[in-house]
């Protein structure tokens, strides 16, 4: 294994794909043990081989590149769950910031912002899918009355529509992310 450390530091891209190949999944499987999200996982794992690659000349390594790397992952994982939680925690003091009233939540979810933010999610579809939205949510017609007045079928009303929708929970994640945390507050 000190050989493949002396081949990383040359900058032998070989080594380092043979390390990865060999590694990745056992490296994987064990960010998973920790993180629990295969997302989260690959991420963390890429990250790791991506700073291997980037500090090869400057390497250290006092036990085997196994234990090193192992090592790594376990600590950028640690690092990914200590990042979340202080995403949550900033979650909820900002929840906590809101002014308290009775309706100050819907109030803020009903808000210009989140409107504004619908607006300009709905001006990135391309103008038929954002006509069909309008006319099923601000209109309220039936997919078939909007099929029938736009000369399309109904399957592709539906198309139109689950691609805005898709979009907006995309677009309205941190929205709907604060709402799903006042509702644990309750």
């Amino acid at each position: 294994m000190e050989e493949v450390i002396t081949l990383l530091r040359e900058g032998n891209h070989n080594a380092y794909e043979h390390l990865f190949e060999t590694l990745y999944e056992p490296l994987c499987r064990y960010a998973y043990s920790i993180l629990r999200d295969g997302a989260e996982t690959e991420d963390a794992v890429q990250r790791i081989f991506c700073k291997l690659w980037d500090q090869r000349a400057d390497l250290t390594i006092n036990s085997s590149i196994n234990s090193y790397l192992y090592r790594m992952v376990h600590n950028d994982c640690l690092n990914k769950i200590q990042q979340q939680n202080s995403h949550k925690e900033h979650n909820l003091n900002y929840i906590a910031s809101i002014p308290d009233s009775n309706d100050s939540v819907s109030d803020y979810i009903g808000s210009n912002e989140l409107q504004a933010t619908i607006d300009r999610a709905l001006e990135t579809l391309p103008p038929q899918c954002k006509r069909v939205f309008e006319m099923s949510r601000k209109e309220q017609l039936s997919y078939s009355e909007i099929a029938q007045q736009l000369g399309i079928s109904t399957n592709t009303v539906e198309n139109h529509i689950a691609k805005a929708l898709k979009l907006l929970r995309v677009e309205l994640k941190d929205f709907l992310t604060l709402w799903i945390l006042f509702q644990f507050l309750k």
